[in-house]
């Protein structure tokens, strides 16, 4: 269970109409939900309690107490979720939901994805902002609002503007201009219901963000990758291999290059007002990292969990910055 997305009290996640479960995660519903409906559909109704923890001698001798520190329990299943100091305050999933409709407006939040992973560790919240992105007749972009929450002392709770790339389920955290455009963060200590009103101020950004990400990609749109640029451009993205680089290593590089390459030119590059471009290379770099990259663990849930977490917070979310902040600098917008 540790290794699996959560499925103690039911389903895990929550989709909307028309949209397959996240990399085979959870469940197709009806429409996006409100935030009751989805607290129930995703089974997120249980609570974490803290509890004192002690350390036991190896040699039976007795046991002493850690006073520093306090166990996170999940109240329903009695399992541990991490071991915090005594100051760590656990947000419960329904004060993240409270929270998300308060930043979002009364009434006005819509959830498309919730769940929990690695047995209730982490809990994401998928909400649908309004607004999108046209990079052609038939290629769009919509805005969601991430909302991203943790028991095992790992992380804050983090709320951040994600951009989906509809034709192939591609994601992109697009950068609000906050420190290292995380969006925003909040410390699992004091108010959580205090810091809404700082949240809203810095996600109204995400009108103006949606915008800027709109015009950056007409400006991919425009470039076009030819004469060895397309090559420089994948080449710059993957780790060199040096002269002490074994046979594996090469290998692998050959073929995630043939792997970019093949993702550019696929049929959902070559939309109308895409082939050929920058955009298009962008996309194939996403597209690899979101759904070619190979995640580890030893059965296919744990995979499948892996890859959504990279997706939106490791190594693929990491590779797609990357490609990004290239992309941008080879249109001379960066």
């Amino acid at each position: 269970m540790a290794h699996e997305i959560d499925t103690t009290t039911g389903t895990a996640a929550v989709f909307a109409a028309g949209t397959a479960p996240w990399h085979g995660l959870g469940r197709v519903v009806a429409d996006a939900v409100g935030s009751a409906h989805a607290i129930d559909l995703a089974g997120l109704g249980w609570r974490v309690e803290q509890w004192p923890v002690s350390a036991v001698a190896p040699d039976g001798w007795g046991t002493v107490a850690a006073r520093s520190v306090v166990a996170n329990v999940r109240a329903d299943t009695k399992a541990v979720l991490g071991v915090v100091g005594r100051t760590y305050k656990p947000f419960q999933n329904a004060e993240a939901f409270a929270f998300a409709d308060a930043v979002v407006g009364e009434g006005k939040a819509r959830y498309e994805s919730a769940g929990s992973l690695r047995g209730g560790r982490r809990v994401w919240l998928l909400l649908k902002l309004p607004g999108e992105v046209r990079a052609g007749p038939d290629d769009v972009v919509k805005p969601y609002l991430l909302v991203h929450n943790t028991f095992d002392g790992s992380g804050c709770l983090r709320a951040v503007l994600t951009g989906v790339r509809v034709v192939c389920q591609n994601t992109l955290t697009l950068a609000l201009g906050t420190a290292r455009g995380e969006g925003v963060t909040v410390r699992h200590r004091g108010d959580l219901a205090g810091r809404v009103e700082d949240a809203r101020r810095t996600l109204g950004l995400a009108d103006r963000r949606l915008a800027a990400f709109g015009r950056e990609v007409e400006v991919l749109r425009g470039v076009p990758m030819a004469g060895g640029r397309l090559d420089r451009y994948f080449d710059g993205l993957l780790p060199p291999a040096g002269p002490d680089a074994g046979e594996k290593e090469r290998h692998n590089r050959l073929r995630t290059l043939d792997r970019l390459h093949a993702n550019f030119g696929n049929d959902l590059n070559g939309l109308p007002g895409v082939r050929g471009t920058l955009w298009a290379a962008f996309n194939a770099v996403s597209e690899w990292a979101d759904h070619d990259r190979r995640p580890r663990g030893a059965t296919d849930l744990a995979r499948r969990e892996n890859r959504l977490e990279g997706v939106w917070f490791g190594a693929a979310n990491a590779a797609k910055q990357a490609a990004w902040r290239a992309a941008l600098e080879l249109a001379g917008l960066n």
